[in-house]
């Protein structure tokens, strides 16, 4: 019996050493296990945790402001609550549910109750498919309604918080829209460029888009504890972003101003510059748009209503726009025809009203002619005949040489995107574009600025600067900081100021084409009208002769071009009205105002010798 109970305490003991090492080894992998978990792969497990509880969120920075010449302002910011939603919680309850987001109540809600746009958030949501963590916006400028639907339905909307913002204003609105431009939201191609997070802002057009780097700051970011629904609880942390830096201009207000209210129902373009230096006083195009329809995203009722809008309101036809010039283009002719020793400008040329060349007949516009002409009086009385007889002499070639030189047909290299470069013809460029050659009987047409020429407001407002300043070219420029840039095209001054004497007389002489409309009293103006035929004569005769009204499509473009005073020079101008007729008549008085009206800043003139 001893011995069998020796044997059972043997056995005993034995499984209870087995039992012990199981579970010293049980233990041991538990301790390893726990070792391995807290230290080696202690912080992986954290950050998955605190990913888990901590959300980060994207700070926009303030954008800069932009302000005229004066201080006023131009472009500003104000205060707004926007939404945001992070998918990922609305995409997490979907898989539960086994249901699309759009049948989700998160979804319902959001569109029925706080006012979202359905196509907004479904665009949204579908872009957050990729990067489910990254929040959306979905409605800027919350109104105080919507911030209290939000509110109230917190509970239920999965993913969605508020945040303050600031949102870009136009105080002068359609005012400076064009030149000043406005902001939206980043595409999907800014957020790929890791430069953007979803809903910021970046400039489109305008000076928002050429200057957006100096404008936009550096955003910041702020992490934040959030609770199941993705609700944010309390913050954790933050980084401070940096406003963006502001932009004065060389715009002068009261200009702009002016420039609107003489194209009241009239559709061009008016840019003014300082011919000295290149500084832009003006640049209105007619007619404009609200930009502050676009910052807190355009409806697409107004985007569709700008589009189909034929006049075309969202074209900046001041660099943008595309016209022939007309008889202003005879000012680039006579200066070619000097320099090259083609043109004595004392010699005569009798115009009867016509010119016959080959077998076509080329006409006048003064059916009765001008008489012996001379390159003065061809220039004062916007002589055709007499530019044909240069043109010929010139050659295609030669004249398209000298319109490059003077900045046709290139960009003038204003700080302002999509400026359009227009046309100067060559042969080589006829050839290449139509696969024809170039026809004699086309320079005659070409040295009176009609045929395939086409120029930009900007780029007649450089060229005025440069009869103006004596013989430079300027780059027009925007930014008040910017440097002057001057070219010295080298050509002598006699043949410039041959040229700008014939331009005085074109307002002062009693013969001249704006003799009546573009005169000012106490101050003179130098200056070239330019009619731009849009049909053929013959499409014009056909009305004529009907003795009915011709269509106001094809009315001719009408031009004007000027600077002034004469002598020592301050403005430069350049006009253009669309299907507005006669220069002298539509284009002029408009740049006779203008005039007046800087010269009044200046105070040059008093404000009852206006408009004389």
């Amino acid at each position: 019996m001893p011995l069998d109970r020796e044997k059972q305490l043997t056995r005993l003991k034995k499984r209870l050493e087995g039992f012990g090492r199981v579970a010293f080894l049980a233990f041991a992998v538990l301790v390893g296990f726990s070792f391995y978990l807290q230290v080696i792969k202690g912080d992986y497990y954290y950050f998955l945790s605190e990913k888990n509880r901590i959300r980060v969120y994207p700070l926009f920075p303030p954008r800069g402001k932009i302000f005229d010449r004066e201080g006023n302002v131009l472009a500003t910011n104000y205060p707004t609550f926007d939404l945001y939603i992070v998918p990922y919680y609305l995409f997490k309850e979907c898989r539960k549910e086994k249901i699309p987001y759009w049948k989700h109540p998160t979804f319902r809600l959001l569109v029925k109750e706080v006012g979202v746009d359905e196509e907004r958030l479904k665009d949204n949501l579908e872009k957050g498919k990729r990067a489910p963590f990254v929040p959306r916006l979905i409605a800027k400028g919350l109104t105080e309604s919507q911030l209290a639907k939000v509110e109230s339905l917190k509970w239920a909307l999965r993913g969605v918080y508020v945040d303050a913002a600031e949102t870009r204003r136009y105080p002068y609105g359609e005012l400076f829209a064009h030149v000043v431009g406005y902001v939206g939201e980043v595409t999907e191609k800014d957020v790929k460029s890791l430069k953007f997070y979803p809903g910021d802002s970046v400039g489109k057009t305008g000076l928002e888009k050429y200057y957006d780097e100096l404008l936009h700051g550096i955003g910041g970011w702020e992490s934040w504890e959030v609770d199941a629904l993705g609700h944010r609880i309390k913050p954790v942390a933050k980084s401070i972003p940096t406003k963006g830096m502001d932009l004065k201009t060389t715009l002068l207000l009261p200009l702009q101003e002016k420039a609107k209210e003489l194209f009241e129902g009239k559709i061009g373009a008016v840019v003014a510059l300082d011919p000295n230096t290149g500084e832009v006083l003006a640049l209105y195009s007619s007619p404009s748009f609200d930009p502050n329809l676009f910052p807190r995203g355009i409806s697409v009722k107004d985007w569709k209503r700008l589009n189909r809008d034929k006049t075309r309101p969202m074209t900046n036809r001041a660099i943008s726009g595309t016209y022939p010039p007309g008889s202003v283009f005879k000012l680039v002719v006579a200066l070619a025809g000097l320099t090259e020793k083609k043109l004595n400008p004392w010699h005569k040329i009798n115009c009867t009203g016509a010119m016959r060349f080959g077998n076509r007949v080329f006409r006048c516009w003064k059916r009765q002619g001008h008489g012996k002409t001379d390159l003065y009086k061809g220039i004062v009385q916007s002589c055709d005949v007499y530019f044909y007889n240069v043109g010929k002499d010139l050659g295609v070639d030669l004249i398209s040489k000298y319109a490059f030189m003077l900045g046709l047909g290139k960009k003038t290299g204003i700080d302002l995107p999509y400026e359009a470069k227009g046309i100067v013809p060559t042969k080589k460029w006829k050839r290449k574009r139509f696969k024809a050659p170039w026809y004699p009987g086309e320079t005659l047409n070409y040295a009176i600025g009609q045929g395939y020429i086409n120029v930009t407001p900007i780029q007649l407002a450089v060229l005025s600067s440069f009869f103006a300043n004596g013989g430079y070219l300027v780059v027009p420029h925007l930014n008040l900081e910017e440097k002057v840039k001057k070219i010295d095209l080298g050509i002598p001054k006699r043949y410039i100021n041959l040229v700008r004497r014939a331009m005085l007389g074109v307002v002062e002489d009693e013969h001249g084409t704006a003799h009546w409309t573009a005169r000012l009293k106490g101050i003179k103006i130098a200056g070239k009208t330019g009619t731009a035929q849009v049909v053929s004569r013959e499409i014009e005769e056909r009305y004529k002769k009907g003795h009915r009204i011709v269509k106001k499509r094809y009315a001719e473009h009408a031009w004007f071009v000027a600077f002034a005073p004469y002598k020592k020079p301050l403005i430069a101008v350049a006009v253009v009205v669309e299907h507005g007729g006669h220069g002298s008549s539509s284009a002029a008085p408009i740049a006779k105002e203008i005039i007046a009206e800087y010269l009044r800043y200046k105070g040059l003139l008093k404000e009852k010798d206006a408009g004389k």
